[in-house]
């Protein structure tokens, strides 16, 4: 039992320990002579330890097991209180008429280390792809901000004027107030549209309407759209079920595919650029999102490295942003491929279960 780099915990059937090895000693901080005659209670936290006799019961009245041999993640507590989480396998063996259980415990709190740094590197990735975005697009957003601020400025000198003259036309005045306050909302709006997408957040996936976070993106994408003189068209199927996601996450990486679909189009006669985006029911248990451009398509170069991290084919790109895409995509159990239009082009195609396949 010593020479095992596992701790081993060995108790009688009422949960009273027996003996441990080596291992456990070290883990728990508890000496053999501790722990022994002591109740496994002492190794749980307090929220675990005040029900474990009731399952121990349940567990002889009943012989339905829900953790002996099927093994499971849990906290567990060192002699210090601190609590830590572990991966706990238990045994049931019968020696002579006696029941003993036996606990392997392997420390976790390493490996959730490292998932949690995964996990933030993993946001911290989507959120620089997300300013990546925004910062192509920071043309077309200064030129819609600029036009309600303008306005604003307009109907502002108008009414100073009135003003100059006396109050000869209060209509005119209170007229001139309601364009400035409309003016001022519409830059409002814009404001909260690029602040609520570049902000980063846990992710939180439950169920969501896809058609709400098309309608989210919809107006940042015409603004660049219409700035690089390309027509765009957005196609959503009424009585879509519900998907499963992170609204954030899923907005990025239709948004991304829209930015990349004008990015193709840039060197097309502009009587030619039209995008387009479609959202149907693809099958019982899934949605689909087809991305389409009139660019000059995929070459089969390309095609190979798609996905792959840092590779692009835009002369200032990062080439982060289909490869997050993909795995933002593949995070929400879904798919994202491509491929070329006959008419020329690229269709990009995201495929998302629905909330009834998520169950």
């Amino acid at each position: 039992m010593d020479a095992l780099i596992e701790a081993i915990v060995i108790t009688d059937e009422t949960g009273v320990i027996e003996r441990c090895n080596k291992a456990a000693v070290d883990m728990f901080g508890f000496s053999q002579e501790e722990a022994v005659g002591q109740n496994i209670s002492i190794l749980m936290p307090p929220s675990d330890s005040a029900n474990h006799a009731a399952y121990v019961e349940r567990y002889r009245r009943t012989r339905e097991a829900r953790i002996i041999g099927i093994g499971r993640e849990l906290n567990a507590r060192r002699k210090d209180g601190m609590i830590f989480p572990i991966h706990l396998a238990l045994s049931e063996i019968t020696y002579r008429g006696t029941v003993r259980y036996i606990g392997l415990m392997r420390d976790l709190t390493d490996h959730k280390k490292a998932e949690e740094r995964t996990l933030r590197l993993h946001t911290d990735m989507i959120t620089a792809s997300r300013l990546t975005t925004m910062g192509e697009m920071a043309a077309a957003m200064a030129h819609e901000i600029n036009q309600p601020l303008a306005a604003i400025a307009n109907y502002a000198s108008a009414s100073e004027r009135i003003l100059a003259r006396g109050l000869g036309n209060i209509e005119d005045i209170k007229a001139a107030l309601h364009h400035i306050k409309t003016q001022s909302h519409r830059a409002g709006d814009i404001i909260r549209r690029l602040r609520s997408f570049v902000t980063p957040g846990s992710v939180d996936l439950e169920p969501t309407d896809i058609k709400a976070i098309i309608d989210a993106i919809k107006p940042l994408a015409e603004v660049d759209a219409h700035a690089n003189n390309i027509a765009i068209h957005f196609d959503v199927s009424t009585n879509l079920p519900k998907i499963v996601a992170d609204q954030l996450q899923i907005q990025q990486v239709l948004l991304n595919l829209l930015r990349n679909g004008i990015d193709a189009m840039q060197d097309c006669d502009p009587e030619h650029r039209r995008l387009e985006l479609h959202c149907y029911i693809a099958t019982p248990h899934t949605i689909r999102i087809d991305v389409i451009d009139c660019g000059h398509g995929i070459t089969e170069e390309a095609g190979k490295n798609l996905f792959l991290p840092f590779f692009t084919t835009k002369t200032s790109g990062m080439g982060m942003g289909l490869a997050i895409s993909h795995t933002i995509v593949k995070s929400h159990s879904g798919g994202l491929s491509f491929s070329n239009n006959l008419s020329g082009g690229a269709t990009f195609s995201v495929t998302l279960p629905t909330k009834m396949a998520n169950k």
